[in-house]
């Protein structure tokens, strides 16, 4: 049975943050304080998406802090692409974590990414 579902992302788990970085062979910043523009500031896990002049940073409570001056400073696709992907892995690791088993491939007819979580046998 094929179900498609639309998520709401909080980036909370790093583990995920990390596995969707290293995918997308993006650098995840150390906790702490980061620049964003001028005096502008924020507080979490800095990620430094491709193309982007300024970090976005996934805060304490999942939420994402991030200035891209409408697209000047970074395509807001390729933080869309860090969200998917940051689903996608938080998805796997909760799937595994349960004892089901994770398969993912590609569909060349759909450009999807097709994950598929197997509850027995």
């Amino acid at each position: 049975m094929s179900h498609t579902m639309n998520i709401a992302i909080e980036m909370k788990d790093i583990d995920a943050l990390a596995a969707a970085c290293e995918r997308l062979g993006i650098e995840m910043l150390p906790y702490g304080v980061h620049k964003l523009f001028s005096s502008n500031r924020e507080t979490g896990i800095g990620v430094m998406l491709t193309g982007w002049s300024y970090p976005v940073v996934v805060k304490d409570n999942g939420m994402v802090a991030f200035d891209n001056f409408n697209g000047r400073w970074g395509d807001e696709a390729k933080l869309n692409e860090l969200k998917a992907y940051y689903g996608l892995e938080k998805a796997k690791i909760e799937a595994r974590r349960a004892g089901y088993s994770v398969y993912e491939s590609f569909d060349e007819v759909t450009n999807d990414l097709v994950l598929r979580i197997s509850i027995g046998g």
